[in-house]
């Protein structure tokens, strides 16, 4: 009998398997009988995908290839080995504070690795590319009267600060390879992710979270209390993404020929925001769940862990902080795309792996609570 699932035989490439989206869309992609092979650049156990596998070490697991995305010889053969149709492009340097320190090295693996990616993908005429980015190639909106929040797909690209920047150079290539040589590809600008498996603790929710659970202070960067942000549950984002891939070929149509040619049009064409609300959601922000100050996120942590009063700290000299960021999601939305995770359900099932994994996390995170 035929399998109609979309994913069952597909050959996929993901770069940053051990990384936390990566993760998660590994274990689905497997649950949807795809043949997954999975990038790192080191040499060490998946960690987090077998901790969001309740650590059974008889879960699926992809084929594990150690590669450096530098080199394009690297990628080219791989993907030939493994006869590859599929690329979700994760890798990336991403942590913000590590970026502002380390400038070269974020630009080397942000941008050359993507360049490699697309030429491999062009060379080997892959049909289907999806490059991650982010909401912070936006940059700074809050005050435009022309391009005003909610940010929208053709909006300027305005990253100021050296990981922005990166991923603005990555969508601008990705989006030159989809107009220049017709190369199914598209960008995905998510904003704030969160979840299980998020081992990053410069973020704020798994940081607070942390702290709490180790009956530490949460952190606030001095002026930032009232900053808005919007989250989105990483099953949502995941889904977004197989979502996306399956769609791609129709979006493009034969030959491309639903791409825009000239003008502004073309600008963003290949970009998708994902997030949880359209536009026309958006003009009452008090009822959109997702989209919280960092003090309301914290206080609703507070309840549910523990009620310790955060300490305020000061911003590193060379940290830019964007102002309020959210997206309008309604061109995913439209496609028929549709988030299923509010943000309570979120933290609540985001705390409860935290608590689950709290003796194996508690020295990854103690650089970041104890302060």
């Amino acid at each position: 009998m035929q399998n109609n699932n979309f994913w069952f035989g597909k050959r996929v490439l993901i770069t940053g398997a051990d990384g936390f989206v990566g993760s998660h869309l590994i274990k689905e992609l497997l649950n949807k009988g795809a043949m997954v092979v999975g990038t790192i650049r080191h040499k060490r156990p998946l960690a987090t995908l077998v901790m969001i596998n309740d650590n059974r070490i008889d879960s699926p697991m992809p084929d594990i290839e150690q590669c450096n995305l530098l080199d394009i010889n690297d990628i080219r053969r791989l993907c030939d080995r493994h006869q590859i149709d599929t690329i979700f492009h994760l890798a990336a340097s991403a942590i913000v504070s590590d970026a502002a320190n380390s400038p070269m090295t974020t630009i080397e693996n942000n941008v050359l690795s993507t360049l490699n990616i697309l030429e491999t993908a062009r060379i080997n005429k892959i049909p289907r590319v999806l490059i991650a980015s982010s909401d912070k190639s936006y940059g700074d909106h809050a005050t435009d009267e022309l391009e005003k929040l909610p940010y929208k797909e053709n909006y300027a690209l305005r990253g100021l600060d050296i990981y922005s920047a990166s991923k603005v150079c990555t969508d601008m290539l990705a989006q030159t390879y989809a107009f220049q040589f017709k190369l199914k590809v598209l960008i995905t600008r998510s904003c704030n992710i969160y979840g299980p498996g998020d081992l990053n603790f410069t973020r704020l929710i798994p940081r607070t979270i942390m702290s709490l659970l180790a009956n530490k202070p949460p952190v606030i960067n001095l002026g930032n209390e009232n900053v808005l942000r919007e989250y989105i549950y990483v099953d949502d984002v995941v889904n977004a993404y197989t979502f996306l891939a399956q769609n791609l070929e129709d979006y493009y149509g034969l030959e491309n020929q639903n791409m825009p040619k000239t003008g502004k049009e073309p600008y963003g064409w290949a970009a998708f925001n994902i997030g949880t609300y359209t536009e026309e959601q958006q003009k009452n922000l008090i009822q959109c769940d997702n989209i919280k100050s960092v003090v309301d996120v914290i206080s609703m942590m507070r309840k549910k862990i523990k009620d310790i009063l955060p300490i305020v700290i000061e911003k590193p000299a060379n940290f830019i902080e964007i102002p309020n960021q959210f997206l309008d999601a309604s061109k995913i939305i439209n496609l028929g795309f549709k988030p299923q995770i509010n943000f309570e359900q979120g933290i609540e099932q985001s705390i409860k792996w935290y608590k689950n994994n709290f003796s194996y996390l508690e020295k990854l995170a103690a650089k970041y609570i104890n302060r």
